[in-house]
C-alpha cells in the first residue's frame, strides 16, 4: 500500500509545480484569457501524470495502482463518457433559452427539424432533421473528444487513474470521491482567481462554483473509472467536457449575468453526478474493491 509520507509527497510536488506553473503563466502573459497563456495551461495539464510516473518510476506500489488496463465494459463506457457531456451541454442550452434567459448562435430548433447556423460541426451546417443532426452531434463529439484526449490524459492518470482509489481506500467510496473533487478543484485555484473560467465572479468561482462542479462531476467520472477499471474513459469524459459541452454552452448569448449560466450548469451537473453516484452504490462488491485495491 502507498504510504501516507509518499500520498502526501505526491501531494505537494503536484501542487508546487502545478500552482507555480500557473502563477508564472498568469504573470508573463498578463491576462489568463490571452492566447500566450495556452502553452503554460498545456504544460500544467501534463504535470499530474509526468508526476505520476515519475512516483510509479521510483515506487513499484505506485505502478501496481494505476487504472489504465480496459475491461469489456470499455467501449460502453466510452461511448456514455462522451454522450453525457453532450447531453448536459444541450439540456443547459434548453432551460437558458426556455426560460428567456439567452439565445444560442448555433442552433434554430423546430418541431421537425434543427438550422444549423455555427459551430465546427462535421457533417455541416443548415436545415438537418433531427436524426441527421443528433448523428452529427454525436460524430463531431467522438471526434474531439478522442482528438483531446491525449493533453486531457495528462489530468486524469492521475485523477481517476490513481489517486481515486487511493483516497476511497482510506476514506471510503462517497468521502473519497467528495476530497477528490475538492483537491481537483484547488488544483485549478490560481488561475481560477485570477479569472480564469469565472472571470465575472472569480473568488465565488474559485471557492465555491468550481468545487461544487468538479465534485459533482467527478461523481460520473468514478462511475466510469470503476465500470471500465481504466482511468480512460474518464479522460474521454473530461474531454468532451472541454469541447462539446462546452462548445454549445459558449454558444449561447446571454441576456443575464453569466452566473445564471453557471447556476444551470452545476445545477445540471450535480443531477448527473448523483444519478452515477447512485448507480455506483448499486454495485456494493465493485466499490469494496474500490476501497481494498
Amino acid at each position: 500500500m502507498v504510504s501516507n509520507k509518499q500520498l502526501t509527497a505526491y501531494g505537494l510536488i503536484i501542487f508546487t509545480v502545478s500552482w507555480g506553473l500557473q502563477l508564472l503563466g498568469t504573470y508573463f502573459s498578463g491576462n489568463v484569457q490571452s492566447e500566450s497563456i495556452r502553452l503554460w495551461f498545456i504544460a500544467l495539464m501534463f504535470t499530474p501524470a509526468l508526476i505520476t510516473l515519475l512516483f510509479s518510476i521510483k515506487y513499484p506500489v505506485f505502478r501496481s495502482k494505476l487504472l489504465w488496463k480496459p475491461s469489456t465494459f470499455f467501449i460502453s463506457t466510452s461511448l456514455i463518457a462522451i454522450l453525457i457531456p453532450a447531453i448536459s451541454g444541450f439540456l443547459t442550452l434548453a432551460v437558458i433559452q426556455w426560460s428567456g434567459k439567452g439565445q444560442s448562435e448555433w442552433f434554430q430548433f423546430s418541431i421537425s427539424s434543427v438550422l444549423v447556423k455555427g459551430g465546427p460541426f462535421l457533417l455541416g451546417s443548415g436545415h438537418q432533421s433531427w436524426l441527421l443532426f443528433s448523428v452529427n452531434v454525436l460524430i463531431t463529439a467522438c471526434f474531439y473528444s478522442i482528438l483531446n484526449v491525449i493533453v486531457i490524459s495528462g489530468e486524469e492518470l492521475a485523477w481517476r487513474g490513481f489517486l481515486q482509489g487511493e483516497l476511497c481506500s482510506r476514506f471510503g467510496y462517497t468521502k473519497g470521491i467528495l476530497l477528490l473533487g475538492v483537491i481537483w478543484s484547488l488544483w485549478h485555484l490560481p488561475a481560477q482567481l485570477a479569472g480564469y473560467n469565472f472571470p465575472e465572479n472569480p473568488i465565488l468561482g474559485a471557492f465555491v462554483l468550481s468545487t461544487i462542479l468538479l465534485t459533482a462531476f467527478s461523481f460520473f467520472l468514478g462511475w466510469l473509472t470503476i465500470k471500465s477499471k481504466s482511468f480512460i474513459p474518464a479522460a474521454l469524459a473530461h474531454s468532451a467536457y472541454n469541447t462539446i459541452e462546452e462548445g454549445v454552452i459558449s454558444s449561447i448569448t446571454l441576456k443575464t449575468p453569466l452566473l445564471y449560466e453557471h447556476i444551470v450548469k452545476i445545477s445540471i451537473t450535480i443531477i448527473v453526478g448523483f444519478i452515477f453516484y447512485r448507480l455506483t452504490k448499486k454495485w456494493p462488491d465493485t466499490v469494496k474493491n474500490q476501497k481494498s485495491n
